[in-house]
């Protein structure tokens, strides 16, 4: 193998409109090919999605690198496939909120507080997923 571990990857394809780039979608592991392939059918420029590949430490230095790429952003969205209770959402809300300016809203997407981890019914997990993926890249 060649190359090197990247603690952050950045939207290749939203830096050829950076500014343009309002939203940024921070996400780590599987999600992001949900993500990725619902924003190939979109027809917009607004938004950015950036893996997040080290959650421990937080790799604040290489997260701002990317983040300054995007002058216009209003707001953060933390995805995860999770509930919310679990995955690395508790983790990372403290950190990006101390990464972010005051300016840029962090939110959270992904699945509500739950005692399971998993919906239980294939068809349960397949709406829920696309509710998820919907609501990340949705401009409000």
């Amino acid at each position: 193998a060649e190359g090197r571990f990247h603690e952050v990857l950045d939207d290749r394809g939203a830096r050829e409109h950076a500014a343009a780039v309002t939203k940024v979608v921070l996400c780590s592991g599987k999600v992001y090919y949900d993500l990725a392939a619902a924003a190939a059918q979109l027809d917009f420029n607004s938004i950015a999605i950036v893996r997040v590949e080290q959650l421990y430490p937080i790799p604040d230095v290489a997260l701002r690198e990317v983040l300054d790429h995007y002058p216009q952003v209003d707001e953060v969205r933390w995805v995860q496939e999770e509930p919310r209770n679990m995955g690395a959402w508790a983790f990372v809300h403290g950190r990006l909120r101390n990464i972010l300016p005051e300016s840029v809203r962090l939110s959270y997407v992904g699945r509500p507080y739950r005692a399971s981890t998993a919906e239980g019914y294939p068809a349960a997990h397949a709406a829920e997923q696309g509710r998820i993926v919907s609501e990340a890249l949705e401009s409000r």
